[in-house]
């Protein structure tokens, strides 16, 4: 306690001499701007801890245990909301210390931040598709590690924000009776996201909008697939209480 009182009284009295116009940080070595840094970050001060941390990674670039600065300057701009200069850190981090103990964090950091970024289903998914792709490479980059299994449930995750995406487009054309595009797009769910719980949700669309349009071939290809690979969805039971399932 004592220790985290005396390093707060140091960084009010630099932040009193930057006042006047002089460097907050004069004199201080890389240990004294790291500790500050920590205290900040331990006090969710995220601005000041940035600050600090650039300035060690300025000022101190060889600095032993640089590393460590840099993935807490990352974790920091993600705290602190700022997801793609968060991202921008975590590749920073990457490309610079290639096989450090500290890459799988800074993979599933980056995997993190760009999924922070993916918006509502309705909106564009590029930071949603961007995301799959990056977390997919930490599950298999990382495979075993904490951070893999961690990035492997954001993808999985965001693939099911993509599956409801196609899903939406395709009613969307359904109920304006545009059955050609909405069947394009119900397909794209059970190609694309046979595991998400829009693909049986999909197939009954696709029988319907089949249904609509005459193509009975088509429609019974989906019914019979809804009925066989999802016999217990809320669609397969859906399409029983409609008269068209056994």
């Amino acid at each position: 306690m004592t220790g985290r009182v005396g390093l707060a009284a140091g960084f009010a009295a630099a932040l009193l001499v930057g006042c006047g116009g002089g460097d907050p940080y004069q004199g201080m070595d890389a240990e004294a701007l790291f500790r500050i840094a920590e205290n900040e970050y331990a006090e969710e001060d995220y601005g000041n801890a940035i600050e600090v941390l650039q300035r060690l990674t300025l000022s101190f670039p060889e600095w032993s245990r640089v590393a460590d600065a840099r993935i807490m300057l990352a974790n920091a701009h993600f705290e602190d909301g700022e997801y793609l200069t968060a991202r921008s850190e975590y590749q920073r981090f990457r490309d610079r210390h290639v096989g450090h103990a500290l890459a799988a964090e800074a993979a599933l950091g980056e995997c993190r931040s760009l999924a922070a970024l993916s918006p509502q289903p309705q909106r564009d998914q590029t930071h949603t598709r961007d995301a799959v792709t990056v977390c997919g490479n930490v599950t298999v980059d990382y495979a075993g590690a904490p951070q893999a299994a961690e990035a492997r449930q954001i993808r999985d995750s965001l693939r099911l924000k993509l599956a409801e995406k196609e899903y939406l487009n395709a009613n969307h054309y359904f109920r304006r009776r545009q059955y050609d595009p909405a069947i394009l797009y119900y397909q794209f769910v059970v190609n694309l996201y046979s595991e998400t719980e829009f693909a049986p949700r999909a197939l009954l669309g696709l029988y319907r909008a089949n249904m609509a349009i005459g193509y009975d071939d088509l429609a019974e290809e989906a019914h019979t697939r809804l009925l066989r690979d999802f016999p217990d969805s809320e669609a397969a039971q859906e399409l029983r209480a409609d008269g068209n399932g056994s």
